[in-house]
């Protein structure tokens, strides 16, 4: 395990404050590329300087809501018609707010060190979201939406509707070895869902469930450098302990070798005091939502003191590719964010 400070210099991805990570990719041309919300920018001698590029499609044009994406999610196309096209994916999110609906009544609490304390349920909005991939086909110049006019979202919508609508938040997308993209999808489901791409990001297939169980949070998603295998870093929660007040208490890694039809060599990154090790946990059957309890009527079961929560962990591969570099963000019900850094040869992730 290593920290920030100890990882070599020119293999430190994040030297800011966590809240003001940047977000960089390294082109084919040779530019470094980063992006916030609403542009990208790309810098020609290592991030000394930065020109601005494209303004990002944030869905404006016919829905006045702000989209949002996560750090380190920019992917660059390697093979194919398509490659040398960039890939950020986003989503449009809508939360409702309203004075009679107060936090207080939408967090899920339990007694932790002896108080009743507002804990990690995520039952904090009314909300609902839609994933989409901004696309850019010259470096981040100009971007342009996947899908057409208002067909644009990938959204949870299974049995035909009689599940209802799911919300899809937080998409990550990885190239796999036949040519397609991968998205994962953050749901409120009990599980990782997913859609495929064969041209590029710009359609999308019909969003559909994963066999990942995993709580309302999102993962990480990315190429293994020389195998072009997968690897996922996740919340890998039960039913039950999402309900406890566990929803992000497990982080969990797995590998696929066949484009994700399959995941193995499941391991447990980081665990918080209270709950079972378990390296693989069965998804919960289809439901609305897998959530714990509203308001301080509805209290779980006391949680251990030293409770944590693992929160958007982000991978980095070295550049030479021999090294994994994961980081960690750890939170805890009084407050605090601490980083933890994970360095491994990628050997490691092959149980080597």
């Amino acid at each position: 395990m290593s920290d920030d400070t100890k990882l070599p210099a020119g293999e430190r991805p994040n030297t800011g404050a966590l809240a003001e990570s940047q977000r960089h990719l390294r082109l084919q041309s040779g530019k470094v590329l980063k992006y916030d919300n609403d542009y990208s920018y790309t810098s020609i001698d290592g991030g000394a300087t930065w020109e601005q590029g494209g303004h990002l499609i944030a869905g404006g044009e016919y829905c006045p809501i702000r989209a949002h994406a996560l750090p380190n999610i920019a992917i660059q196309i390697q093979k194919g018609p398509d490659r040398g096209r960039v890939i950020i994916p986003f989503y449009l999110k809508m939360d409702g707010e309203h004075p009679d609906y107060t936090l207080d009544m939408r967090a899920g609490y339990a007694q932790w060190q002896g108080e009743l304390t507002a804990m990690e349920t995520h039952t904090h909005y009314p909300e609902m979201a839609g994933a989409y991939m901004n696309l850019s086909d010259d470096d981040g110049q100009s971007w342009y939406p996947s899908g057409t006019s208002h067909r644009r979202f990938m959204m949870g919508y299974f049995d035909d509707g009689h599940l209802g609508l799911w919300s899809c938040e937080e998409p990550v997308t990885a190239e796999l070895k036949d040519g397609r993209l991968l998205c994962f999808i953050r749901s409120t489901c009990g599980r990782i869902l997913k859609s495929y791409s064969s041209d590029g990001g710009v359609s999308w297939t019909k969003v559909e469930a994963t066999n990942l169980a995993m709580s309302n949070s999102p993962c990480a998603l990315a190429t293994i450098p020389g195998t072009g295998d997968l690897v996922l870093i996740w919340n890998q929660m039960s039913a039950e302990e999402i309900k406890g007040m566990y929803r992000r208490g497990r982080l969990s890694l797995a590998i696929s070798r066949d484009d994700g039809d399959t995941w193995e060599l499941f391991r447990t990154l980081a665990q918080s005091p209270g709950i079972e090790t378990r390296d693989r946990i069965q998804p919960p059957p289809f439901q609305v939502m897998v959530r714990g309890g509203s308001g301080p009527d509805e209290p779980a079961d006391p949680v251990p003191d030293d409770l944590r929560h693992y929160h958007y962990s982000q991978v980095y591969f070295s550049g030479d590719g021999q090294t994994i570099h994961i980081m960690i963000p750890v939170s805890y019900p009084g407050g605090g964010l601490d980083p933890i850094w994970l360095q491994h040869p990628v050997s490691w992730l092959y149980g080597e």
